[in-house]
């Protein structure tokens, strides 16, 4: 059986995934706006492709890797085998079971995402943008919100549809993931939803003393609608909305090593994710540039590498933003009130080249 503190540290781990109609969230916040310079002149395609590789991330859940830890490109969004495991004491003090993809709990696979029978060739535009927008699976199962539909499902409607043209565009692969095991398949075969969507209106807007809103407010769509920054660096709530939405971006989250991808002895066992608030124990005195080289090249002020792998390393996704969305990320997080949360974010990385 799964503690509800297990349940909590289950949902933490939508952040490593990285994806009917979109039923938006009505509120009276003013429109976030997608950052023009990403999708300038791009087709639907080119746009679904950006995202998808890039700005969400899918990759990191949906594609498998090589045995020297790169993407394997031949198999691109063709599912991954047991992405997850835990075993049974999962959330239990004093837990050392090791994972078993065997003993029939713990293991949820990826989707084959690709043009094939066994990915999504069969399935309709409505049902696609319904699973990533809303958690309902294809077969009218429940997703666990180990996908972060919660957070997609307030993505623009444009980028919802670049997400289909281009995934309607991937090269087939035969792949029949295995089916999930306990607690996922309980959930999804739970008669509500795993998650519920996080109200726009709670996502920090930029303070007003920000002297480029335009940017700020560009960056707030591309880290908190269509991106998951906000996913990783806020705690998770343990309830129905999967993120503490009074500690966005303060960062503090929980994983292991292993769940981001790490392999250096030098990173410690947990990592806590950084406070990305311009606060003394977040972002305060670190310049524009070190901002976005953490995002894109994966360096902190001192020249170590951050611990994540979509954040440098041989499977980053974020080293392809362009220059204008990472500009706008960064003005994003300069705009956020300071907030103060030490979450220890020295994790002893290896040097970055």
């Amino acid at each position: 059986m799964v503690t509800m503190r297990a349940f909590g540290m289950i949902v933490m781990m939508a952040a490593i995934a990285g994806c009917g109609d979109n039923i938006k969230v009505q509120n009276d916040a003013p429109a976030a706006v997608d950052a023009p310079s990403a999708d300038a002149g791009q087709t639907p395609v080119e746009r679904g492709r950006y995202i998808m590789n890039n700005v969400a991330a899918c990759t990191f859940c949906h594609t498998p890797l090589n045995p020297d830890g790169t993407r394997d490109n031949t198999r691109l969004f063709a599912g991954v085998d047991c992405l997850v495991d835990i075993p049974p004491c999962f959330g239990m003090v004093g837990c050392a079971t090791p994972p078993d993809p065997n003993d029939g709990f713990g293991c949820i696979s990826s989707r084959n995402l690709t043009n094939d029978a066994t990915g999504l060739k069969n399935a309709t535009d409505a049902q696609i943008k319904d699973a990533f927008l809303n958690g309902h699976r294809v077969d009218g199962k429940k997703l666990a919100p180990v996908m972060p539909f919660y957070l997609l499902h307030n993505m623009t409607d444009a980028d919802a549809n670049a997400i289909v043209a281009y995934i309607r565009t991937l090269t087939p692969v035969v792949h029949t993931v295995p089916p999930n095991q306990e607690p996922w398949a309980t959930m999804n075969n739970a008669s509500t939803d795993s998650a519920q969507p996080i109200d726009p209106a709670t996502i920090p807007m930029p303070v007003a003393s920000f002297p480029d809103q335009a940017a700020a407010m560009r960056g707030r769509y591309l880290t908190s609608q269509v991106g998951l920054c906000i996913d990783c660096h806020t705690k998770d709530a343990m309830a129905a909305i999967p993120l503490d939405t009074t500690k966005f971006f303060q960062g503090g989250r929980q994983f292991t090593k292993e769940q981001l991808g790490l392999t250096a002895a030098t990173y410690p066992a947990i990592i806590n994710t950084r406070n990305l608030t311009p606060d003394a124990t977040g972002l305060m005195g670190w310049t524009t540039q070190q901002i976005k080289d953490a995002i894109s090249k994966g360096k902190d002020q001192m020249g170590k590498a951050v611990c994540a792998a979509t954040h440098g390393g041989v499977t980053a996704s974020y080293a392809a933003l362009t220059d204008p969305d990472l500009s706008d990320i960064t003005s994003y997080l300069q705009s956020l009130a300071p907030a103060v949360n030490d979450t220890s974010p020295d994790c002893m990385g290896p040097a970055v080249p």
